[in-house]
C-alpha cells in the first residue's frame, strides 16, 4: 500500500535546506561588512580576523560534541533552540558598541551554527522516501557557497542604505522566522530522534568504531584546507595579476558558486547510480590537477581563473558524497554524533589551510610552490577515499574495493 511514508516531504525538505543556506549567510555577512565594523567599532586587524574566522575555531572545538548532543537530545528540538540562539546572538552582536561584545555573540552565533548544520541532515533523512535517501543527503552540500554568496549578493544594497547594523538584525529576524517553520514542519511524523536517550559517550564510541567515519572526516579535512586556502587568496592572486578589487571580488564569489553546482550535480548523478566512493576520487584527481593551473607561473590569468572554476565545481562532488555516505555508514542512533565528526574535521582543516599555504607562499616568495602542500594533502584524501567501506543493500558497511 502506497501512502505519505513512500513520498519524500519536500516542503519540509525545502525548509530545511533553507536552514543550511541562512546559516551559511551568518559566515557570509561579515566580510562586506568587515570595513564598517572596523570603523564604528574601532576593531584592529587582528580582531577582525578572529569575527571572520570564530565559526571555524567553534567548528574545530566543538563539531563532534554538537553532534552527540543532538542525538541525545533530538534532532528536531536542538535544530529549534540553536537557531533561536543564534537569532539572539545575531540581535546582540547588532546592537555591539565595541569589539568584545560583537566577539562574544560572534562565538555563540557559531556554537549555534554547529548545532544546527550537524542535526539537520538527520532531520533530511527522515523526511526523504527511501528511493530519495542518496539524492536528499546530497543537497545539503550546496547550502554553504549558496549561503555564503547570497549573502555577499544582497549586503552591499543593505549595508550602503542602512548599515551594518540593521544587516545583522535582518539576518537575526530570518533565523528565528526559520526556527518557527523547522518547530511548525516538523511537528509530526519523525523528528530525528525516536529511541532513547544514549549516553554520550557510547554515542561517540558507537560513530568513531563504525568503519568509514574517520574516513569521511580525513577525507572532508582534506578538502576543506584546499578548498578555502584556494578561495580564500583567490581575490589576493587576481589582484596581483592586475585585477581590481571589485572584479576580484565578484569573479570569486562566481567561483563559490560553481561549487553548489557541483554538489547540486552530484545528487543527479547518485539518481543515476553513482557511487559516493567514486565521485570522490573524481573530484580529489580534478581538483589535484586545477591546482597547478590556478599557481601556475606561466598560464594567463583567465586560465588560472578558469582553473579555480574547475576546482570549485568538480570539487563540489565531494562534499556531496560525504553527506550521502554518511547516513549509510554511520549508526543509526548515532548519525548527528558522525555528522559532528565530519564536520568537525571539515573545520580544522579549514583553520590550518590559508595559514599553511600563505607560509608556504610567503618562504618562497610567490604561490606558485602551493602545489607542495597541498597535493599531498590531497592524496591523503584519495587513500581514505579508497579505503571507504561501501554499504551493502542491508545498509551494513562491508570493505569493497572493486565497485564503489
Amino acid at each position: 500500500m502506497t501512502g505519505a511514508a513512500d513520498r519524500s516531504d519536500w516542503p519540509r525538505i525545502c525548509v530545511l535546506l533553507l536552514v543550511g543556506v541562512v546559516c551559511a549567510m551568518q559566515i557570509g555577512k561579515v566580510p562586506p561588512a568587515l570595513s564598517l565594523l572596523r570603523a564604528d567599532l574601532d576593531v584592529d586587524l587582528v580582531a577582525s580576523a578572529w569575527i571572520l574566522s570564530m565559526f571555524s575555531a567553534v567548528g574545530a572545538l566543538s563539531g563532534s560534541v554538537a553532534g552527540a548532543f543532538a542525538d541525545r537530545i533530538g534532532a528536531r528540538q536542538v535544530t529549534v533552540a540553536s537557531l533561536l540562539i543564534m537569532a539572539l546572538a545575531t540581535g546582540i552582536g547588532g546592537s555591539a558598541h565595541g569589539a568584545t561584545l560583537l566577539l562574544a555573540s560572534r562565538a555563540l552565533e557559531g556554537a549555534g551554527f554547529v548545532v544546527t548544520v550537524v542535526a539537520v541532515p538527520s532531520l533530511l533523512t527522515a523526511a526523504a522516501a527511501e528511493p530519495d535517501r542518496r539524492f536528499v543527503p546530497s543537497l545539503w552540500g550546496a547550502y554553504m557557497p549558496v549561503g555564503i554568496a547570497v549573502a555577499l549578493a544582497a549586503a552591499p544594497p543593505v549595508l550602503s542604505a542602512l548599515g551594518w547594523r540593521w544587516w545583522w538584525e535582518f539576518n537575526a529576524a530570518l533565523l528565528a522566522a526559520l526556527a518557527l517553520a523547522v518547530a511548525w514542519t516538523n511537528s509530526r511524523g519523525h523528528s530525528g530522534h525516536t529511541r532513547p536517550a544514549a549516553q554520550l559517550s557510547s554515542l561517540f564510541r558507537a560513530a568513531l568504531l563504525r568503519p568509514g567515519t574517520l574516513q569521511l572526516a580525513i577525507m572532508f579535512a582534506c578538502y576543506a584546507f584546499q578548498f578555502l586556502a584556494i578561495m580564500g587568496f583567490l581575490p589576493t592572486m587576481l589582484q596581483q595579476r592586475g585585477m581590481s578589487s571589485g572584479a576580484a571580488g565578484e569573479l570569486t564569489a562566481l567561483a563559490v558558486i560553481a561549487n553548489a553546482v557541483g554538489n547540486l550535480s552530484a545528487g543527479w548523478l547518485f539518481t543515476r547510480g553513482a557511487r559516493p566512493r567514486r565521485l570522490i576520487c573524481t573530484g580529489i584527481a580534478v581538483m589535484v590537477a586545477a591546482e597547478f593551473m590556478v599557481f601556475s607561473r606561466w598560464l594567463p590569468v583567465s586560465l588560472q581563473y578558469f582553473g579555480a572554476v574547475v576546482f570549485s565545481a568538480v570539487g563540489g562532488l565531494v562534499p556531496a558524497s560525504i553527506f550521502t555516505a554518511i547516513p549509510r555508514i554511520a549508526p543509526a542512533d548515532a548519525r548527528s554524533t558522525t555528522m559532528g565528526i565530519v564536520v568537525q574535521a571539515s573545520h580544522i582543516g579549514q583553520l590550518l589551510g590559508p595559514p599553511t599555504v600563505a607560509v608556504v607562499a610567503a618562504t618562497v616568495g610567490g604561490w606558485h610552490a602551493s602545489p607542495l602542500v597541498l597535493v599531498p594533502v590531497a592524496a591523503i584524501g584519495l587513500a581514505a577515499a579508497l579505503s571507504l567501506p561501501v554499504p551493502d543493500r542491508a545498509g551494513t558497511p562491508i570493505w569493497h574495493n572493486g565497485g564503489a
